[in-house]
């Protein structure tokens, strides 16, 4: 993003140069008619100086703008002639960002289409090659709820990579990000390489997932135990049942869900408890709360993550979130959360408090 926000800057730049220049040269143009009808020599001879300098510097900004314009009506046509948009990325340099918009927007639309042919070449050729590559493309089609060309994109993140070796190019960019369309929760991440100039057999789609809720809950669940992804999916759409899977959005993320028959706390009452205990199997806690329901303990982390439905909170499902340092050990952490949020604002445990 630094390095695009400076092309932006020497653009603004070059774009206020070559105005200031336009200014310029059509001030002496003007000047040079004027003293022109001026009878002394010296003064004509200052008119065809002004003359010439401002028809120079009134001419180079509209010739490197008739240039410009050229140059995009050339590309544009030029660009009509590839029949993919990984086509493309083969022949043209482009940004990480351009090329996520281009391949969000050429899979998407034909997904939404039913344009299985379209949606195919945006995959790398090497990945078109695989024996069981239609098969995961109509396992796709057969469950894809449609609506992603036009969705909006929630809590976005990821990155690129690559690498450069005298003219030796590979560039990645990764995207994940969740949506809801029609009242359903989803989540879809998006992998691609736009450069490769020594195997450009590897441009092009390398991984694309969706989820719904439930089947993103057991994903990382999964996700969560192990560092390690299989590698061998490479297409996906996964969509499951509620009756299947039970889970919940807490704070943003999808959680697997155990109900449970304990009596919700409201915060308040939580952050009361909270004060007069450290851990979490404290009788007092494990009374008022009971079994959690969902929880979360990252393979490269040291934290363990329960979660505990609450009374509804301003109108909205509210959720507790306690950290503790060994299975159900001393709290460091507890935060409130609604189904999309973390409200940090809100204190629910202070080891000051404790003392």
């Amino acid at each position: 993003m630094a390095f695009i926000s400076m092309i932006f800057a020497f653009l603004f730049i070059a774009v206020l140069i070559l105005g200031v220049m336009f200014l310029v040269g059509l001030v002496l143009l003007i000047a040079g008619i004027v003293l022109r009808r001026n009878p002394k020599i010296s003064v004509r001879k200052a008119s065809v100086a002004c003359t010439v300098s401002g028809s120079v510097l009134l001419g180079l900004p509209i010739v490197m703008a008739a240039g410009l314009c050229m140059w995009g009506v050339f590309s544009s046509v030029k660009g009509t002639d590839y029949e993919s948009v990984p086509d493309r990325w083969k022949n043209e340099w482009v940004m990480d960002s351009q090329a996520e918009d281009e391949i969000m927007d050429a899979l998407f639309t034909s997904a939404d289409s039913g344009d299985r042919e379209a949606f195919v070449r945006n995959f790398t050729p090497e990945l078109q090659g695989k024996d069981d590559f239609i098969e995961s493309v109509d396992a796709f089609f057969d469950v894809y709820p449609k609506g992603f060309s036009y969705c909006e994109t929630k809590d976005e993140y990821g990155g690129g990579g690559g690498s450069y070796n005298a003219g030796h190019n590979v560039r990645t960019h990764s995207l994940h990000f969740n949506t809801t369309i029609d009242g359903e929760w989803y989540y879809v991440s998006i992998e691609f390489c736009y450069e490769n100039t020594d195997e450009p057999d590897k441009v092009g789609v390398t991984n694309l997932r969706i989820m719904n809720l439930q089947a993103a809950a057991v994903f990382f669940d999964e996700c969560s135990r192990s560092v390690d992804r299989p590698d061998d999916i490479y297409l996906l759409c996964d969509i499951r049942s509620s009756d299947e899977i039970s889970a919940r959005l807490i704070g943003g993320q999808p959680f697997l869900w155990t109900p449970t028959d304990t009596s919700r706390l409201t915060a308040d009452e939580l952050r009361d408890l909270l004060k007069q205990n450290k851990r979490l199997d404290s009788p007092a806690l494990s009374e008022k709360l009971g079994a959690p329901n969902a929880f979360r303990k990252y393979v490269n982390s040291t934290g363990y993550d329960y979660y505990y439905e609450l009374a509804d909170r301003n109108g909205e499902p509210c959720y507790a979130n306690i950290e503790t340092d060994s299975p159900y050990g001393e709290i460091f952490h507890a935060f409130i959360c609604t189904p999309t949020d973390y409200d940090y604002d809100y204190t629910l445990f202070d080891d000051g408090s404790n003392e």
